[in-house]
C-alpha cells in the first residue's frame, strides 16, 4: 500500500510541475488572459468566438504583442475571421503603474511591428532618451515608443477607474 501511495504522489509532483512549468508566465501569461476576456467583450457573440494560432510575437517586462486568428458570428449572423494583432502595455510614469490594451486587425493595418521595424531600419529611432542602449534594447525601446503611441489612438486603459466624466 505505501509503494502505491509513493508512486502516486511521486506521479502528483510530475504533473504539478509539468502544468506549472507549462503554463506562460508573467506578462505574456497576463496578456493571453487579457486578450480572451476583451475578445469575447468585443465580439458580437461571445459563446461564437474561437480564437487560435496565438503566437507571441514580442515579449519584455513592460509589452506583450500577441497575434492570432479570430473567427466569431458578426452583426448579420455569418461568420467572419481576421488575423488580430493584440498588445498589452504596462505604462509606468511617475512611479505609477498603468495597464493599456488595443486590439488591431491585420486585415486592415499594419501591425505595430512591422512600423517599427521599417522606423528603425530608417534609423527614426535614435534619440537621446535610447542612445547608450544596446542595439537589442533599443529595438525594444523602438517597439514600446511605436505601441506607445499606438495605444494614444487606438489603445484604452484597463481596469480604468476614471471612465467617469464626473472625475475629469
Amino acid at each position: 500500500m505505501k509503494k502505491i501511495n509513493s508512486k502516486i504522489a511521486s506521479l502528483f509532483i510530475c504533473l504539478s510541475l509539468v502544468s506549472l512549468y507549462g503554463c506562460s508566465s508573467g506578462l505574456e501569461g497576463e496578456a493571453k488572459k487579457q486578450m480572451e476576456e476583451t475578445m469575447k467583450e468585443l465580439a458580437k457573440d461571445p459563446s461564437s468566438i474561437q480564437i487560435s494560432n496565438v503566437e507571441t510575437k514580442f515579449n519584455n517586462d513592460s509589452i506583450c504583442i500577441l497575434h492570432f486568428k479570430f473567427r466569431g458570428k458578426n452583426g448579420f449572423g455569418g461568420v467572419s475571421s481576421s488575423e488580430i494583432e493584440y498588445i498589452y502595455l504596462i505604462h509606468t510614469r511617475d512611479g505609477n503603474k498603468t495597464k493599456w490594451e488595443a486590439v488591431r486587425n491585420l486585415d486592415d493595418k499594419k501591425s505595430v511591428l512591422s512600423q517599427a521595424k521599417e522606423d528603425y531600419q530608417e534609423k527614426k529611432w535614435e534619440t537621446d532618451n535610447n542612445k547608450n542602449l544596446s542595439d537589442e534594447d533599443k529595438k525594444a525601446w523602438y517597439i514600446h515608443f511605436v505601441a506607445d503611441l499606438d495605444m494614444m489612438f487606438n489603445g484604452r486603459e484597463i481596469d480604468s477607474k476614471d471612465d467617469d466624466i464626473e472625475k475629469w
